[in-house]
Formats: structure tokens, C-alpha cells, sequence
């Protein structure tokens, strides 16, 4: 390695647990924002090579530390995995910084450059039991960018992330481009389609499937092989990650990929995990009669978003059986089942079975069972380190099932 060049570290803040359900199964880099993962967005927009990443233990089982050789460099940057995108002026900022020196902003330290011992220990004192932050009325813009902090952040910036995104998704052979609307070459979009450019680009990655009749309205990204169904409305704001199957109505939702929302239905200012399944008719509010700020509950506690249009949190393998209804702000953890005819309570943690009053602990085996059945059907093997990683999440979610659950 040359010794004017530093190592570069993505590193998860301490302040990383506030992001919910989201961030359980993967570190907060690995995050869907528009059409590409924060690290992607790094490496394909921003231009940086990334030397290695430090997450919180937790993701141990399928994340390891970074090699020990790359602490031996006299210049070791440490950036936050958490940021959206550092422009052109920030990005040389960044890789301008000389030991000792540090960029910070409302959230803490976005990067900071230490030699490499010193950047080790560093990363060692990171405490992920800290105290969590509050919500702030826009998600933190410092001299680095936005920085992710909570889920609905994923979709109020994925319109910023998308514009960012564009050149790197269609520099290839075979894309179209007319009026705004952005088409891969093996993209499918049948009779009667209406896309509506006018509010931001439309791009339609390779694979995709769109179905007759269907109206997509921009900024809007629809990743690899992912589906519509015929009559399906997508109005500004759907962000899809790939194989994704959708219909109904969707509006100003995240999705990370591999999940279902193919019936009618509405889901709207959400975030949807890898590879939830919404039966037909499933249904949520993102906006309370009284038209105040939308208080959400996760990890047993409240939060005020600060925000008047605020959905639902749906973390991954979390299934929701048909006619199901969703209030404002609600956050279903991981791996929960709700098949009840009532709203479910605001917050349910991780491995929750469920529905009208009756809940109870989700085996584990049959939960795991299931989820491997789930992702061998899109050709994903379930794998021993997710199988640990999930295991040892509902092994720390215990306490928190039983408090609600007695």
C-alpha cells in the first residue's frame, strides 16, 4: 500500500440502534436508500475505496473485524457508515484529514483520521449500549452530508440519494432514457403502463416486470427483477431493492428487497424489510385523524418522529396475514406474525406470534424453518452465520417479549 494513501474504515456510531428495526440484521451501511446501499453509494458515487469496516459485535456471526494489518498505517480515516453521500468538496475533505484531525456534527463523529493504533482503540470504546437520540425535525445534515438515523429518514432521502445515483445505475449498454423515465435493456413494460417523470426520474432497472395498466409516478426505483402487477398504482416516493413483487397502492416506501406486497391494499411513508410477506387487503395509516406528530414505538420505547405522515416499520421475515390494518408509527420487529382482525399494538418486538389480544413467543426452529423455506424459493441460502445472527437476536429479544407479553 502506498503511505500517502490512507486506510479507509467504515465504522457503525455508537448511535447506530436508533436507526430500529432496519439495522438488526445488517450494519447500517448495508442500508437501501434510493436504488443503492449506503456503501455502494460510497464506492460507486463518491469514488472511495473502502479498506474495511467495524460493526457493533452483535453482527459478528456474519461481519468480522477488520484484518490486523490494516492498523499497522500511520493514517487511518474513520468514517461513519451512516452517511448518505459526502460530495465532491467534503470527499477531498475527508481524505485530506491528517492525524489527530476530525469532522463532526449534531450526531457525533462523521470521521476523524488516527494512527493506526490509536484508531483501533478507538473503534474498541465504542459503547453501542449508549444512550440513544431523540428525533430532530430533518435528519442531520453536517459538513459530511445526511447521516441515517432513524428508518423513515430511508425514504425522506431517497429522492436526494436517487438524483445521486443516476449516472452510476444507467452508465452500462442497453439503457433507454426519454423524458425523465430510465428503462434497462431486459425490462419489461406491458400495454396501457402510465409513468409520470414530471415529480422526479422513473428508473426501471434490468428484469423488471411491469404490469398492464399500471401507473408509476417518479422519483421512483424499481431494482432488478422485481415485479408489478397489473393495476398497480406507485405513486411518488417507492424505492425497491430486488425481486420484490408489488401491487395495490404504495406510496413513499423503502423497501431493502426479496419482499411481498403484491394485493390490493395501501402502504405508505414505510420502511419494509428483506423478505416480508403483506397478504391481500393488508392496510396501513400514515397520517392520525387529529393530523399531529406521529409517536412510534420500538424497542420498548416511545418516540415523538416529529413528523405528521409517518407509516410503518416492517423489519425483515415479519409476516402480516390478509385484511391486516396498521396505525400510524407502528413498528413490527423482526420475524413478528400478526395475522389478527384488529390494529396491532404500535410496537411489537422481535419474534412475536400473534393476533386480536393473543400474543405469544414465535418458536424459534419454526420461525427459522420458515425463513429458509422463504429465501430457498428466491434461490437465497439461509446460511449457518444469518442462522446464528438470528438466533442470538431472539435470544437478546427475551426479556423484552416477556415484559409485554406478562
Amino acid at each position: 500500500m502506498n503511505a500517502k494513501e490512507p486506510v479507509l474504515i467504515l465504522f457503525e456510531p455508537a448511535t447506530v440502534l436508533s436507526v430500529g428495526p432496519p439495522v438488526d440484521h445488517r450494519p447500517v451501511w448495508d442500508l437501501r436508500v434510493g436504488a443503492l446501499s449506503l456503501a455502494e453509494r460510497l464506492e460507486r458515487v463518491a469514488g472511495l475505496a473502502v479498506s474495511g469496516h467495524w460493526a457493533r459485535p452483535s453482527l459478528g456471526p456474519i461481519l468480522l473485524e477488520p484484518e490486523a494489518a490494516l492498523f499497522d498505517a500511520d493514517r487511518v480515516i474513520l468514517l461513519a457508515g451512516d452517511l448518505l453521500l459526502p460530495d465532491t468538496e467534503s470527499r477531498a475533505r475527508l481524505l485530506d484529514l491528517s492525524p489527530g484531525q476530525r469532522i463532526d456534527d449534531e450526531a457525533g463523529a462523521a470521521a476523524l483520521c488516527l494512527k493506526g493504533d490509536e484508531a483501533l482503540e478507538w473503534l474498541r470504546a465504542l459503547d453501542y449500549d449508549a444512550e440513544q437520540p431523540e428525533p430532530t425535525e430533518e435528519a442531520v445534515h453536517g459538513p459530511l452530508g445526511p447521516r441515517i438515523r432513524f428508518w423513515w429518514e430511508l425514504f425522506e432521502l431517497a429522492p436526494r440519494a436517487l438524483r445521486a445515483d443516476l449516472p452510476a445505475l444507467t452508465a452500462g449498454d442497453g439503457w433507454t432514457a426519454e423524458e425523465n423515465v430510465f428503462l434497462a435493456a431486459d425490462a419489461e413494460v406491458a400495454g396501457g403502463v402510465v409513468m409520470d417523470a414530471s415529480g422526479g426520474p422513473v428508473v426501471i432497472d434490468r428484469g423488471v416486470r411491469v404490469g398492464a395498466g399500471s401507473f408509476v409516478q417518479g422519483p421512483c426505483y424499481l431494482g432488478p427483477d422485481t415485479q408489478v402487477k397489473a393495476l398497480s398504482i406507485l405513486l411518488h416516493g417507492c424505492y425497491v431493492g430486488p425481486q420484490c413483487r408489488l401491487g395495490g397502492e404504495i406510496e413513499e416506501t423503502q423497501f431493502q428487497g426479496h419482499a411481498n406486497k403484491q394485493h390490493h391494499g395501501f402502504l405508505g411513508h414505510a420502511v419494509v424489510g428483506e423478505w416480508v410477506n403483506l397478504g391481500a387487503g393488508v392496510t396501513n395509516s400514515d397520517l392520525k385523524n387529529n393530523y399531529s406528530d406521529v409517536r412510534v414505538l420500538q424497542r420498548g420505547r416511545e418516540l415523538d418522529s416529529r413528523r405528521r405522515f409517518i407509516g410503518c416499520c416492517l423489519g425483515d421475515h415479519v409476516k402480516v396475514a390478509i385484511q391486516g390494518r396498521i396505525n400510524t408509527g407502528t413498528v413490527l420487529e423482526a420475524f413478528t406474525n400478526w395475522f389478527g382482525s384488529a390494529f396491532p399494538p404500535k410496537g411489537l418486538p422481535a419474534f412475536t406470534w400473534g393476533g386480536d389480544g393473543v400474543l405469544q413467543p414465535y418458536d424459534f426452529d419454526k420461525a427459522i424453518a420458515t425463513a429458509a423455506v422463504v429465501m430457498g424459493r428466491r434461490g437465497v441460502d439461509l446460511g449457518d452465520g444469518l442462522s446464528a445472527l438470528y438466533r442470538s437476536h431472539f435470544d437478546r429479544s427475551v426479556a423484552e417479549r416477556e415484559r409485554r407479553f406478562s
